[in-house]
């Protein structure tokens, strides 16, 4: 009698384990494609904004904010070097952004050591750009939000 318990039991901590692990990370939707558009150049973007690690309240957007965009630099890995990379405030959407994303990067606020970054997923579901939804900052995997926000941690 015990043993059908048993094996019932297991059985249902087994699926919701594997429902939860499937509902952790971004879900894209379908890859766009596009025969109608002529790409000039194709994006990697990633929209982000500086939260503070211990509250979670938003540094660049927030009431009282005690970052500027100024404060903020972003470089990606080309081959072997980092480049300094652009980044633009969009104050509608409250996000700050880059067009030039890629998998290997490094963020730097204000004079502190650079937080390396590593995207593991990226989304292409507009035509000739592909949005990074999911990040490792410093060993912490982040996820974007609905609107394909990452919020990394200061």
């Amino acid at each position: 009698m015990k043993h059908p318990f048993l094996i019932i039991l297991a059985s249902l901590s087994l699926f919701v384990s594997c429902k939860k692990k499937s509902e952790q990370g971004y879900q894209c939707k379908a890859d766009l494609v596009c025969p109608a558009v002529v790409c000039i150049a194709y994006w990697s973007n990633l929209h982000f904004t500086i939260t503070d690690k211990a509250t979670g309240r938003d540094l660049l957007f927030g009431s009282n904010p005690s970052l500027t965009v100024a404060d903020i630099k972003l470089y990606k890995k080309q081959n072997s070097p980092y480049t300094q990379v652009s980044v633009h405030l969009d104050n509608i959407q409250k996000r700050l952004f880059t067009m030039q994303a890629a998998d290997t990067m490094a963020l730097q606020i204000k004079d502190e050591p650079l937080q390396y970054l590593l995207v593991k997923k990226f989304c292409a579901d507009e035509c000739c750009a592909r949005n990074a939804v999911e990040i490792v900052q410093e060993g912490k995997l982040l996820i974007a939000n609905e609107q394909k926000l990452i919020r990394f941690r200061y």
